[in-house]
């Protein structure tokens, strides 16, 4: 599958993962073909890429969770802040009800990996970011040893994270420019804002709502709203900062496009032991896939190859399939190797998106040429 500008998509395009709104709903299904008016409507709607198939990696990509339950946290989700908006009340036992289910998930697919940016529209931004950063801290805290109980914890906390934001004008929020002082300023305010509010519900803990309140602070004391140091900062908030940091870096945003998985590992690996607690970053960077299903790699021996296969038992040497040689020349047929079982072959890089494309086009050239080829014979 391909990550595609909603500005490239074409009539006939084949989408490779279910889109769904902020409401929890499914816009557009897996394997739905593109007409004009779904890709005026996706460009409508604020999304700024979806994923497509492309022919060349168009294989399942295991989730860590389903799309029901996704659907399910996006629904309780939208309607709490509806809530919160007209009768500034939240659903705290609906809201802690879906945590469990992500955390239900992520238990039975302990040994599934995070191997996709994630795709939202940019008016929903916060939204949706808030579910990943919800997920993301979960696992972290798992692979740091948390009960299930203080798992839950962090993963409310952290889906209620950015909850001043709502306090604050979508305008500035959403501006595609540079903020001025006066609206930075106003960004500041919501750990703040955010603490006040859930500060006032007994059900939360005092430790899940100073995530709210200390998920910008950073260790060496350059953070906001108190500039703490690291041993003033509680650990929720110190996991929570780094998985907010890496779905920031990896989202479509209205003034740039995603980074990578493997893009967003290496920034916060470089802002470890001044931002971010080095052990917290190791234990969140455990749940990614540094090669990713569908990504591309090249290999020591020269060659081109397609991962089509990664879990945490061989993140680092999963299973491919070498498509093409060191001038990007098809091979015919593609052949597969396990590099859990070869000490000879190893992985020099994960090719930037450029090169992906690149080596993308010059396959869609060669394909076309053969089928030219074997019509006109």
């Amino acid at each position: 599958m391909k990550r595609v500008s909603t500005d490239e998509l074409e009539p006939g395009m084949v989408i490779a993962r279910t889109v769904i709104g902020s409401d929890g709903r499914a816009l557009l299904t897996e394997n739905s073909q593109l007409s004009e008016s779904y890709i005026e409507r996706l460009q409508s709607l604020g999304f700024k890429s979806v994923y497509i198939k492309d022919g060349l990696a168009d294989i399942d990509i295991p989730q860590v969770i389903s799309n029901q339950v996704l659907s399910a946290v996006s629904s309780t989700l939208s309607n709490s802040i509806k809530t919160y908006s007209t009768k500034k009340s939240l659903d705290l036992k609906s809201l802690r009800m879906v945590v469990t289910m992500l955390l239900d998930d992520i238990l039975s697919n302990h040994n599934l990996l995070i191997q996709l940016e994630d795709i939202r529209a940019h008016d929903d931004y916060l939204f949706f970011h808030s579910i990943n950063v919800a997920i993301f801290s979960m696992m972290t805290a798992i692979t740091v040893g948390y009960t299930e109980g203080k798992v839950i914890d962090i993963g409310l906390g952290a889906l209620l994270h950015d909850i001043g934001m709502i306090m604050i004008d979508p305008a500035i929020i959403n501006k595609s420019g540079q903020l001025t002082e006066s609206e930075s300023a106003q960004i500041r305010k919501h750990p703040e804002i955010g603490f006040n509010i859930l500060r006032t519900y007994q059900e939360v803990p005092t430790k899940v709502a100073h995530i709210a309140f200390q998920h910008h602070e950073r260790i060496d004391g350059s953070g906001y709203p108190r500039m703490l140091e690291r041993k003033q900062i509680l650990e929720y908030a110190l996991i929570v900062a780094v998985a907010d940091t890496f779905d920031a870096v990896v989202s479509d945003r209205p003034f740039r496009k995603g980074y990578s998985t493997t893009e967003a590992l290496i920034i916060l690996r470089k802002l470890s032991n001044s931002y971010y607690d080095p052990e917290i970053v190791e234990a969140f960077a455990s749940n990614i896939a540094i090669y990713p299903v569908g990504c591309l790699l090249s290999l020591n021996t020269g060659h081109i190859a397609l991962v089509t296969s990664v879990t945490r038992i061989n993140s680092t040497r999963p299973t491919v399939h070498v498509i093409c040689d060191r001038d990007y020349n098809l091979i015919h047929p593609p052949f597969e190797i396990d590099l859990q079982k070869t000490t000879e072959i190893s992985v020099l890089k994960r090719l930037s998106n450029e090169e992906t494309d690149i080596v993308r086009s010059k396959i869609y050239m060669q394909r076309n040429e053969a089928r030219t080829g074997s019509c006109a014979g």
